[in-house]
């Protein structure tokens, strides 16, 4: 759990560093830099660690491309779209409801038993981002309702995603599945990247933006990526989940420290609903927590 908050925290920072980047290069071309920033970072471990990757059968390997495609290629691509739009602690707590849409996943896929306080929680939770959207709503101009609706469309996809990767980092290492998502998400970028002409944005980044985005591909993509996979392997995804109320926190005051954001009162009423929103739905019922 300590792993999944940490994991949490840096990526709260990384919604900044979206936020950040979206003035100089198209979405296609922010996320393909952040994941080829990661795909070195990861090919860099495999050297030095000497590991060796294991062979996979073919019958899992169409379930790890559609985890390139929905954590590295739509996710990837939605929410950095998402921050052309909206704020980053606006955009973090819309991104904040993965816990809520994958409980609402499981309780479909009948993971998860319902109960009132699930219900109420997921009450809260819609009431919580819709007080935290409003609290900029003078500001936010008239196309923040897009910006909403990607980041909660890059949501969906990591709730999706952390239903569908448990069962196989329980049986590969994180390395080779991170290799083999991550691979798929850059060759998808890149062709979105090159089909809309986003490609030659790549030229105009100034050093402070290519400072950003190597922070963002180091520090929320790589480091808290594996943090967040590494717990995922260990504990339920409704467990893990749970941390992700760090997230907002951290991209709420990092944007005000480096994009001088405001931080109102609606926006840190709307953070506390969903903060208790996830931990409601998420909380074990009469069961010993986890180590």
């Amino acid at each position: 759990m300590i792993a999944a908050a940490v994991g949490s925290v840096f990526g709260g920072t990384g919604a900044v560093a979206a936020r950040f980047l979206a003035d100089e290069a198209g979405p296609a071309t922010v996320s393909l830099l952040r994941y080829l920033g990661l795909l070195a970072l990861l090919l860099v471990w495999l050297l030095f660690s000497r590991s060796r990757l294991p062979r996979i059968p073919a019958r899992d390997l169409p379930a790890l491309v559609a985890v390139g495609v929905l954590q590295f290629g739509l996710f990837g691509w939605f929410f950095s779209a998402g921050f052309t739009y909206v704020g980053a602690a606006r955009g973090a707590i819309v991104l904040s409801t993965v816990p809520i849409q994958t409980l609402v996943l499981a309780l479909l896929a009948g993971r998860e038993r319902f109960s009132m306080r699930k219900l109420a929680g997921m009450a809260m939770g819609v009431a919580g981002v819709a007080v935290a959207l409003g609290s900029d709503a003078a500001t936010a101009g008239p196309d923040a309702w897009k910006g909403d609706l990607l980041l909660f469309a890059a949501a969906f996809c990591t709730a999706l995603n952390s239903v569908m990767v448990g069962p196989y980092l329980g049986r590969y290492p994180i390395l080779a599945v991170s290799l083999i998502a991550t691979g798929v998400g850059c060759v998808m970028l890149a062709g979105a990247a090159i089909w809309s002409g986003e490609a030659g944005d790549i030229g105009r980044l100034s050093g402070t933006s290519w400072a950003v985005a190597a922070y963002f591909a180091a520090g929320p993509t790589c480091f808290g990526f594996l943090a967040w996979t590494w717990a995922l392997s260990r504990v339920a995804p409704t467990r893990v989940t749970i941390t992700i109320v760090l997230n907002p926190i951290a991209a709420a005051f990092a944007a005000a420290l480096v994009l001088g954001e405001a931080i109102d009162l609606r926006l840190v009423v709307g953070l506390v609903l969903v903060a208790a929103a996830i931990v409601m739905v998420n909380w074990p019922s009469g069961a010993r927590d986890d180590a």
